[in-house]
């Protein structure tokens, strides 16, 4: 039968314009959207896996007069005209650029083909929910596995997004060694016919039924596929940015750089191959003033290196989520110097999702967490956003509440694993500074100068027991550290990245944070000397009761002194005072404030270092702004007490 321009139609249907959601969620982004989708897709078709998925990118030129039906396509682009001229200025100008482009002697193609792949089951019957029906002809549908890396189906829209004419060609042989291939043009509705409107996608095909058309298309000279997989060729690729082999090469190495060093995955970029025999040199040779790649660096540093340790995650129930078994996921962690202090999240699939951190503002590590077992991988993959960067348990529609818990618990093991793993390590030994100036010069006692000889000598005269004092009562810490992170973050106080321009590092080692998120139980009162406590003359005796509180502080402006105090005390008080201070090597100093500002409390005065209020919140989150009169970031101590 003759192959030819299928464009549907349905009285009463949806009119779609230009605007098509699940290609504009690329736009902006397209080669690295291209290169994390298709590669997380083939992964999710392996065949053998006792071998590596190979994806090859390849440019090549067709000739006007190949393009399969051009005719019958400008004709429709017409009839695009047409219906939109005059309503639309964006469909206008997407017509008048495709028109140009099929009149162009040579259309540039992509043609992006996978090996050790299944291929697009079900493209002989077409039948609903199988591979090539998924792809091919279902909108928002995904059948992949419970390991596999997607499963909303928007991923097969990022192709699309790098065609100037939004129009694929899929071509594949399957495990029966049947071969199929079809065309798809996602552009708009148009007047097919007087008072018939097409949907907006139309098919290269050979019936009405927009059936795959039996044998493979061959529109690269230079290529002919012999063994099963997919190819997808991309028309009108004319990406942004003109060097689109070193922008896919760059995105393999930072989204899949573990599945390749597994050797899961070799990608084939026009002449160049990315394997696991030569990832370690390409990862070298990225720009260390790119933030991202120095991460990548120190990740791989972790997965080479003989002192990584590898720590399986434990056993946990949930009602109903169900029970994850030991070891369904594995943390690899790293102590050295210079690491980025992160841990990088994945699941079976491989690719890059996100990156935990706030863990440890003293410990310098680099870590992975991949996620290996079937049922977290299930679990977790529900939680995953349609970009998979991010696990958002509201997802998880069966048991939003438990999903929220099983991911608290999961960043909990992260935290907890690296600092009781080497925090130990970095407290269990420290130098005496100076403490040579106290002790004998041993090379004159061992007799090098003769003239004067020095000793010390200690004698143990009585031994005496004192009587421990009975420590005073510490208040209860209610939420863990986690809880109040978590807590910021809803209050859309503490994103994930970076807020004021700081990196993680400088946050981190107190430059922005003053030692993190703490808990400050205040054992002892407040000194008067020197740092605006309560004096004769100004009202009653103030009661000085210290109040446990979570807290955190983030340098704003380092130059106007502006930083940022985020509190949540553990009771409700009337009147408070907010005491602060410059931790220092030897002791801590105060911290002069100029002013302070909060919709969250009434400031009644401002001595020095001391600030009193009226709490207006009780024991809600306060988000405090503060001018201090200090010139370089400092490590900040603020300790509150009720008066």
């Amino acid at each position: 039968m003759q192959s030819y321009w299928n464009f549907p139609a349905a009285a009463g249907g949806t009119i779609n314009s230009i605007n098509n959601a699940g290609i504009e969620t690329f736009k902006g982004n397209e080669l690295d959207s291209l290169t994390r989708e298709i590669c997380q897709n083939s992964l999710d078709a392996i065949k053998d896996e006792s071998k590596p998925v190979v994806v090859e990118f390849k440019s090549f030129k067709l000739q006007r007069n190949q393009f399969p039906q051009r005719a019958e396509l400008l004709e429709a682009f017409n009839k695009c005209e047409t219906t939109w001229k005059g309503k639309n200025p964006k469909s206008e100008q997407f017509i008048d650029q495709a028109k140009y482009i099929l009149n162009e002697q040579e259309i540039p193609f992509l043609r992006i083909s996978d090996f050790n792949t299944k291929g697009l089951e079900g493209a002989q019957t077409g039948e609903l929910g199988s591979p090539w029906s998924s792809l091919v002809r279902e909108a928002g549908s995904s059948n992949k596995g419970d390991s596999s890396g997607g499963s909303f189906g928007i991923g097969k829209s990022a192709p699309f997004a790098n065609s100037k004419l939004r129009i694929l060609f899929y071509s594949s042989q399957d495990l029966s060694d049947y071969q199929s291939h079809i065309g798809v043009a996602n552009i708009m509705s148009f007047e097919k016919q007087p008072g018939q409107i097409t949907l907006g996608t139309g098919y290269f095909t050979n019936n009405e039924n927009s059936n795959a058309i039996p044998g493979l298309i061959n529109l690269d000279p230079g290529f002919n596929r012999e063994e099963t997989g997919t190819d997808i060729f991309v028309s009108a690729f004319e990406p942004k940015d003109m060097n689109w082999v070193e922008a896919i090469r760059n995105s393999v190495i930072y989204n899949f750089f573990i599945t390749i060093w597994q050797n899961k995955l070799v990608v084939k970029v026009d002449d160049e191959v990315i394997s696991h025999e030569n990832i370690g040199s390409f990862i070298a040779q990225l720009d260390d003033t790119n933030e991202d790649y120095r991460h990548v660096k120190n990740y791989f540093r972790l997965l080479t290196s003989e002192d990584s340790i590898q720590i399986p995650y434990p056993a946990k129930s949930y009602k109903k989520i169900g029970k994850f078994e030991e070891g369904e996921a594995t943390l690899f962690i790293m102590k050295g110097e210079d690491l980025n202090r992160r841990v990088l999240m994945t699941r079976k699939a491989g690719m890059r999702l996100f990156e935990q951190n706030r863990i440890s503002g003293s410990i310098s590590f680099t870590g992975i967490l991949i996620i290996t077992g079937k049922h977290m991988n299930q679990v977790f993959k529900k939680m995953e956003n349609p970009a998979h960067t991010l696990w958002e348990p509201s997802r998880f529609e069966e048991a939003p509440k438990e999903a929220d818990t099983a991911f608290k618990d999961l960043r909990r093991f992260v935290r907890e694993t690296v600092q009781q793993t080497f925090q130990a390590e970095t407290t269990d030994t420290m130098d005496a500074f100076g403490l040579s100036d106290f002790l004998p010069d041993t090379t004159t006692v061992d007799g090098e100068g003769d003239d004067k000889k020095e000793s010390l000598t200690l004698k143990i005269k009585s031994i005496a027991q004192k009587k421990k004092e009975k420590p005073k009562k510490k208040l209860k810490k209610k939420q863990r550290n986690e809880e109040f992170e978590d807590t910021l973050a809803d209050a859309g106080i503490i994103p994930e990245g970076d807020q004021a321009g700081h990196s993680d590092e400088e946050r981190e080692e107190g430059l922005g944070l003053g030692g993190g998120t703490g808990n400050t139980h205040g054992e002892q009162g407040p000194s008067d000397e020197g740092t605006g406590g309560a004096q004769e003359g100004k009202g009653e005796k103030e009661k000085n009761k210290p109040i446990d509180v979570e807290k955190r502080y983030v340098c704003l402006q380092k130059n106007e002194g502006l930083y940022r105090v985020n509190i949540k005390p553990e009771k409700k008080f009337e009147k408070g005072k907010l005491e602060f201070k410059v931790s220092g090597e030897q002791s801590d100093y105060i911290l002069p404030i100029l002013d302070v500002q909060s919709p969250d409390i009434q400031v009644i005065s401002i001595d020095k270092n001391v600030v009193r209020f009226i709490n207006l919140t009780g024991k809600k989150l306060k988000n405090i702004k503060v001018k201090v009169d200090y010139e370089q970031y400092c490590v900040m101590e603020v300790d509150l007490y009720e008066i």
